[in-house]
């Protein structure tokens, strides 16, 4: 069962702890009829002094910072989608040529530094993540905090049995999608609920899950209240780590108030919901996951 949006995990990377750069980063490769082309990164605090080629004359640019007014200069051989980077650590000065010849700055939607494919760069090829392969593993996943998605992008029929999502989903413009590169998690988030993102692990889930959440979006909601308290060191032990799962299609549950986790005292509260036909559903899904301790369920 998917689970709500969480804030993204912090990691060792500081100012003391740069992020890792290869010793030597390849030239931009050309596409032949062979090769599908994929975005190049730039790293030019790496290598500032030889990276962007001149069109004209074939030699290397000396890019110190990008241009005032963002416009790309017209003999810089870089192409739409390409990344380029002047950050020292985590990416936010890291930059991509849009297709109007201009440098869009990362968005950052996770607000601490991270990567952010945003949808005006993805939506221009078909295959995101093979797209931006070279980039992810230059800069490294855990450095990117989210790639958005088309629902035609190619990622579905990749990761989902070979299967796109259904014409009707695909065709709507009012969804969006986001995948978290390091984590390997899509969420999905809907109009009905903008401010919430419901989460698919995707070594867990299955393309009817997704189809089925969207499906459900329109239902008459349900409600449960899980509240707990554990006690002993006997019991603490035999208390199922982290949120409910195996829930219903459509079913989520997010903490109440502060979760006391002990060795000898496990105490707080879920709230749950999701599709009023599938309560009863839930319900018992909810006794299974504590089965054989004493919760209480409003």
């Amino acid at each position: 069962m998917p689970k709500v949006r969480r804030k993204r995990r912090s990691t060792a990377t500081t100012a003391s702890n740069p992020i890792s750069r290869p010793k030597k980063v390849s030239a931009k490769a050309k596409a032949n009829n062979n090769q599908v082309t994929k975005a190049t990164y730039f790293d030019l605090i790496a290598n500032p002094n030889g990276l962007i080629k001149s069109k004209s004359s074939g030699n290397v640019l000396k890019v110190a910072k990008p241009p005032r007014n963002l416009k790309i200069p017209d003999d810089w051989d870089v192409k739409p989608g390409d990344v380029i980077s002047w950050s020292k650590e985590r990416p936010t000065e890291t930059f991509f040529v849009t297709s109007e010849g201009t440098l869009l700055k990362n968005p950052d939607k996770s607000g601490s530094g991270y990567l952010t494919i945003p949808l005006s760069i993805s939506s221009q090829v078909s295959d995101v993540i093979n797209y931006y392969s070279s980039v992810l593993d230059t800069l490294g996943r855990d450095n990117v905090s989210s790639i958005e998605l088309l629902p035609t992008d190619a990622f579905f029929a990749t990761h989902f049995s070979k299967q796109p999502l259904t014409a009707s989903i695909r065709n709507r413009t009012d969804i969006n999608y986001s995948f978290d590169p390091n984590d390997e998690i899509l969420y999905v988030t809907l109009p009905t609920n903008p401010n919430q993102s419901q989460d698919f692990p995707l070594n867990s889930t299955k393309l009817d899950d997704i189809i089925q959440y969207i499906s459900n979006e329109n239902e008459s909601k349900g409600k449960l209240t899980v509240k707990f308290n554990f006690e002993g060191k006997t019991t603490c032990n035999k208390v199922p780590r982290g949120i409910v799962t195996g829930l219903p299609s459509g079913w989520q549950c997010q903490q109440q108030g502060s979760l006391m986790f002990g060795e000898n005292k496990i105490q707080g509260e879920w709230i749950c919901e999701g599709p009023e036909k599938t309560k009863e559903k839930a319900r018992k899904a909810i006794e299974k996951f504590y089965k054989g301790l004493n919760i209480e369920i409003k």
